[in-house]
Order: C-alpha cells, then sequence, then structure tokens
C-alpha cells in the first residue's frame, strides 16, 4: 500500500461526509477507516489554524470522547458554561486535562453551541467533530463513531462539564473495565440525595440493568441512591455495533446514550459499574449556583491535582 507522506486538510462533521461551509473549510476530504489509522491528518478549524496530529492511531491505546456541544440553557448565560473559569482554566479544559496527564491517546471533542469559541480555547489539544441539530448525547458519539469504526481499544465517554474527574479515576475506570471484560463501564457515586441525577438499576443478581433517567423514573427507582456521573468506557466495536439501535425519546426527541445499557443487557453482554466513594464526580455544571460551589470546591481539594 503507498502511504501518503503528507497531510491531508480536512473537517470532522456530522458524520465526516458533510462540508459544513460556515466553518469557514476551503478544503475537505472524507478519510476511509484505514486512512484515518495510517495517515497523519491535519484538521482545518475556524480561525484558519491547523491542528496536526501525527503518527498512527494505535489501536492499544484508548481513545476519549468529550461531549461538549448542549447549548448550556440552565445557566442563563450569554456564555457557553463550557466557557466560564474555575480558577485558571475554562471549564472545558479541565476534562481535557484530565485526558492528557491519563495518557489517552487520542481526544475527540464533539461540539456544536459555541464551536468556535470552544475551538479557540482548546485549540490543538482535541479532534473535533461537529453535531449541528443537537439531538441528544446518544447522536453526539454516533456522530463521532466514524473515528473508532475500525478501532480494537476502549473508547472513554465523558461531559464537558465535569469539573472533578480527574486523570486518575479515568485511569482507575479503563483499568477496572479491563479486568472485568465488559462491554461498558460506568462511573457510580452514591448521593444521600440523587436528586436530578440518572439512577442505576440492577437486577436480582446485582448486574446493572440499565439508567433510568429522574423523569422515567418510577417510585421504587427514585429510592436508589447509585447516580450516574456520565463518565463511561465502552468497547469501541461494542459500542458502534448498538449506536445505530438508539432511537429518539418520545416526549424530548433527543437520542440519550444511557439507553445503550438497557440494550447491552438484553443481549446478554456485561455491564459493570465501578463505584468511587468521592460523590462530586458526579457533579456537572448546569446553574450560575452550580458554577459557584464548583469554583469553592476546585480552589479548596482539586487545583493541585490538575497541575
Amino acid at each position: 500500500m503507498l502511504l501518503m507522506l503528507f497531510c491531508v486538510p480536512i473537517l470532522l462533521t456530522a458524520g465526516g461526509r458533510e462540508i459544513i461551509e460556515k466553518l469557514g473549510a476551503k478544503k475537505a476530504k472524507w478519510l476511509s477507516p484505514v486512512d484515518k489509522m495510517l495517515f497523519s491528518v491535519s484538521l482545518k478549524l475556524v480561525s484558519g489554524q491547523t491542528i496536526f496530529l501525527k503518527g498512527r492511531l494505535e489501536l492499544e491505546k484508548v481513545i476519549a470522547v468529550i461531549l461538549a456541544a448542549g447549548e448550556s440553557t440552565r445557566m442563563n448565560s450569554p456564555i457557553s458554561k463550557l466557557l466560564h473559569k474555575i480558577g485558571d482554566y475554562f471549564l472545558i479544559e479541565l476534562p481535557v486535562k484530565a485526558c492528557i496527564k491519563a495518557g489517552v491517546g487520542r481526544i475527540i471533542m464533539v461540539v456544536g453551541h459555541q464551536a468556535e469559541k470552544i475551538k479557540e480555547v482548546v485549540g490543538g489539544r482535541c479532534l473535533y467533530v461537529y453535531q449541528e441539530e443537537r439531538l441528544g448525547t446518544g447522536d453526539a458519539l454516533r456522530k463521532a463513531s466514524f473515528l473508532f469504526s475500525s478501532f480494537n481499544g476502549e473508547v472513554l465517554v465523558l461531559p464537558g462539564d465535569a469539573p472533578f474527574v480527574t486523570y486518575s479515576i479515568l485511569k482507575d475506570i479503563v483499568r477496572y473495565h479491563r479486568e472485568k471484560n465488559s462491554v461498558a463501564t460506568i462511573l457510580t457515586a452514591f448521593l444521600s440525595d440523587p436528586a436530578s441525577y440518572g439512577r442505576v438499576v440492577r437486577d436480582s443478581n446485582n448486574t446493572v440493568k440499565k439508567i433510568v433517567e429522574k423523569k422515567n423514573a418510577t417510585p421504587e427507582e427514585l429510592r436508589i441512591k447509585e447516580v450516574n456521573s456520565g463518565v463511561y468506557c465502552f468497547d469501541a466495536q461494542k459500542i458502534v455495533e448498538v449506536l445505530p439501535l438508539l432511537k429518539p425519546d418520545k416526549v424530548s426527541g433527543e437520542v440519550y446514550l444511557t439507553d445503550v445499557f438497557e440494550i447491552f443487557y438484553s443481549k446478554g453482554q456485561r455491564v459493570e459499574a465501578l463505584c468511587v466513594q468521592d460523590p462530586l464526580v458526579a457533579m456537572g455544571v448546569n446553574t450560575p449556583c452550580d458554577l459557584e460551589r464548583a469554583r469553592k470546591i476546585f480552589a479548596q481539594k482539586y487545583k493541585n491535582l490538575i497541575n
């Protein structure tokens, strides 16, 4: 096979096949799965900056996908919540730094709302996929899946607003996932007041059966204290198989990534949960109150873990 010795400018968009002109890409090319693993890639950004991702996509390494396309409606701010500062960092930088420090081989970020500004902040640390319509977390990962469709390793998925998910936690979930030989592993925590968090539902054998959102939970399920953090580790090929099976929620119309766990369970495939002692791993930043609380906690406990 003749290998290209130069970098191809591409724009990674919804599904990778469309050129989104409004993002300012002057040249784009669809890469086959083989191309993506063998060739160096340069990604043309909105700002005109070029990112070079050099070398091969090594199969033994982990790929991280950071979901950062949401519109931050509860923040009541013209600025995306991901662009607010916690300590010396923008919120979106914290999961990126955790992934880098954990030694993740590649970081993919799914962007949408205020994509250009997020890219300016994060720069060349990530490879970007654009989610034009914000149709939920399941749709977001599905848009990015062409980048790991031929990958035979683990895919870490984490939200962009997870300030207290540290590099050591990411290492722990990958290690646990491998030890248990599961198709998927959920990072969970116990909360005395689960509030609006998704509950982790287990069967009579204590096997993870599904994650149920508060609005869809039965009274019995609402009493569950183990909650979903939004951080997952998947076998790449297994998640690629089930993503097409996700269907939009009948009420919201969104495609929820959490539905994959019930699909895995129905297929008899093992889903594990790594429950950590620190409940802050489950903390997202959705409101101004959340942001202020996160800033105080970060200054007191977490700043040294980032640097």
